[in-house]
């Protein structure tokens, strides 16, 4: 006759058990995906706006003065400058119009207008302080570099790529050399104790001598 062996009670747990386990593989790797669908729809967001930028730097700018007269709040507490600014000629004056830093204790500053840019001064009703008049080139760098930066990062932590080490990378450019150190170490040890061993020799020669 033919044995039949009871079930494992432990074979229905261990099954749902992989089948969880399965499900979560998927998705978390469905949640990495849709991460790097989004994070390369930002790239390309800031991307672009860094080329615009940088084009901008070609339109013609209108010094003038900027006056606060108001400052709105904000969220986080503090506030944003509002006034009015006019042209060095006195041809354009902007009322309410936002400023693009701070002003002096007195109230007032120097400050450019771009109405002709791909990211428009007219448009977004803003002016600029010295300080920060053609900044945004190295602001919107500065923010691609770092998102991407980040990006590669997460890739790496996902286990995608692979990014050099330090400690990699200072093996590629220095090579190893074999230290002496050790084998000169080893040297005074075997003198030293090869020294011992002599000095108990002839010791022990001198006794049997003496009897």
């Amino acid at each position: 006759m033919t044995e039949t062996r009871a079930p494992d009670p432990h074979a229905a747990y261990d099954l749902y058990m992989e089948r969880q386990r399965r499900w979560g593989a998927w998705w978390r790797r469905l949640g990495q995906l849709l991460g790097y669908v989004l994070g390369g729809c930002l790239a390309v967001i800031i991307a672009a706006l860094f080329v615009a930028s940088v084009l901008d730097l070609a339109q013609p700018r209108i010094w003038g003065t900027f006056t606060q007269t108001d400052c709105e709040p904000r969220p986080r507490g503090d506030c944003r400058p509002v006034g009015t600014w006019v042209s060095d000629d006195g041809d354009i004056v902007k009322r309410e119009v936002y400023l693009d830093g701070w002003t002096d204790g007195t109230g007032t500053t120097r400050a450019s207008y771009q109405p002709t840019a791909i990211i428009s001064d007219e448009s977004n009703n803003i002016v600029h302080t010295p300080g920060l008049t053609g900044a945004g080139p190295w602001l919107s760098g500065a923010l691609l570099l770092g998102w991407v930066g980040y990006m590669l990062f997460k890739a790496a932590s996902w286990g995608d790529i692979t990014l050099p080490s330090h400690r990699r990378w200072r093996g590629r450019r220095r090579p190893a050399r074999q230290s002496t150190i050790p084998a000169t170490r080893g040297s005074l040890r075997r003198r030293y104790r090869r020294s011992l061993e002599e000095g108990t020799a002839s010791s022990a020669g001198d006794e049997g001598g003496s009897d």
